[in-house]
């Protein structure tokens, strides 16, 4: 074997074993887990969205497997929640066969009852949407495959809508409902009664608790708004004003378990308006809406840091800033992390320290590319390296999820395989798989790289290349 070793201020890792010695939970815990969490509740503290009991899960599996193919952005409600999100496309990323292993992993586990996923499902939606562009919108493939009926925290609810000029919340005895309707979706919903100004809404309904329990409420409300319970005020934002976190409504209540009787009123003047309501068991951290509306707040997600774990690499398939679009990133253990390049088939990216934050692409649909979470970058390249004729064909992931990347075309196959080397280096090996002459290849046209040089690749004769950290 043939040995180069390069100077990087920098390191990173990686090795190789086909991913089909991988079973579903292995690849749900590489591609899948750092959104919905290992334990399927949803990453970032409950800011994405969770599978373990999704509603999205039950019915028919070529939802789910529409999905993971093309994508998802937008907002959503998932178990009661709404989130707003992008999910990218992995029709490129994933072979049929993980695609398979993933679902039937995620539709079994964590009490799920999904149904089974075959890989000729798989290939037969591909085929069916294999002229779609862009990822699906929640309204989109809900029209397809609808989900199963399913009761929400409210149940039985109606709303009525009350016409006025009040500056604030009326007595609703002395006034007349314009109408009456059922809400059949369980959530509160301001902008269903099309109304801008001078109105009122009146919901009341069953709250379905979970258990017996001390509940805490809060309302975030433009202009007043009122939450009742058995005729108890519980929180109450009155007069006219913004929704704001100053103004926000908060109170406690005992509450049993199952159905309760629940009255929400609302009063909106002109301008800006919204009505948030949420609610959490006392002594637990995260909250529950039930309102389309969500409350006000700072600008911008929480940061939803990429960490490899239980000596994983993590992986990050999505817009990274100084790698062309089709990017991958790689997190390894020992903060050395890299970002390869399907376009230009070449690592573009090497860098130490922290991965990258994830939120920017999965909250709320941000634009444009994520920077490394570090300063000590080094460009490698950002060209293609081999003959325009070579094509990029995936990668490989060994147990412990570093890649091998392939590459091949008419008259070669070549094998580009990334591991963590010991005193802070990243060890590559490439191999010509496939193919009868030598291919002079270079390994970095970017100047910040010493020495800048180049390998000859030999049949079957694999070549070690090793940054190491200056």
């Amino acid at each position: 074997m043939k040995h180069l070793t390069f100077f990087l201020p920098v390191l990173f890792a990686t090795s190789l074993l086909p991913s089909h010695a991988q079973d579903g939970e292995q690849l749900y815990g590489l591609y899948c887990s750092a959104c919905h969490g290992a334990d399927g509740k949803g990453g970032g503290n409950g800011t994405l969205p969770p599978l373990a009991g999704s509603d999205w899960i039950h019915g028919n599996a070529k939802r789910t497997i529409a999905i993971v193919l093309k994508g998802l952005h937008g907002p959503v409600q998932v178990a009661g929640k709404s989130y707003n999100l992008e999910m990218p496309p992995q029709e490129d990323s994933l072979t049929e066969q993980n695609i398979t292993a993933i679902l039937n992993y995620v539709h079994k586990a964590w009490g799920n009852k999904g149904q089974d996923v075959k890989i000729d499902m798989v290939r037969v939606t591909k085929s069916e949407y294999a002229d779609r562009k862009k990822p699906w919108t929640a309204d989109e493939i809900l029209k397809i495959f609808p989900l199963e009926k399913k009761a929400t925290f409210l149940n039985n609810l109606t709303s009525q809508v009350y016409k006025g000029n009040w500056d604030k919340l009326p007595d609703f005895s002395k006034s007349k409902a314009e109408n009456i309707e059922e809400e059949h979706s369980g959530i509160i919903d301001i902008k269903l009664a099309e109304l801008k100004e001078n109105y009122a809404i009146v919901w009341q309904g069953d709250f379905m608790a979970p258990k017996t329990a001390e509940y805490e409420f809060v309302i975030f409300v433009d202009d007043a708004g009122r939450l009742i319970f058995d005729k108890k005020t519980v929180a109450e934002v009155n007069g006219i004003g913004p929704a704001a976190e100053g103004r926000a409504g908060r109170g406690k209540v005992k509450l049993k378990s199952g159905p309760n009787p629940i009255r929400l009123e609302y009063m909106q003047q002109a301008g800006e308006q919204s009505f948030t309501i949420g609610w959490r068991q006392v002594g637990t951290k995260n909250w529950t809406w039930i309102s389309a509306d969500r409350p006000p707040g700072k600008q911008g997600p929480d940061p939803i840091m990429l960490i490899p774990s239980a000596g994983k690499t993590v992986i990050y398939r999505n817009f990274i800033k100084g790698v062309s679009a089709r990017a991958i990133g790689f997190g390894f253990p020992g903060k050395v992390n890299l970002a390869y390049s399907a376009d230009h088939l070449a690592p573009e990216l090497i860098w130490s320290g922290d991965f990258i934050d994830a939120s920017k692409h999965w909250v709320n649909r941000g634009q444009g590319s994520q920077s490394p979470a570090s300063k000590d970058v080094h460009q490698l390249t950002t060209q293609k390296i081999y003959p325009p004729s070579a094509k990029f064909k995936g990668y490989t992931l060994d147990p412990k999820g570093n890649p091998t990347f392939h590459i091949q075309s008419e008259s070669f196959t070549i094998t580009d395989a990334w591991k963590p080397g010991a005193d802070n280096t990243l060890i590559r090996t490439m191999t010509m798989t496939r193919g009868s002459t030598p291919i002079e290849i270079d390994l970095s046209k970017s100047k910040t790289v010493t020495p800048q040089n180049s390998v000859t690749l030999k049949p079957n004769s694999p070549t070690e290349i090793i940054y190491k950290l200056k």
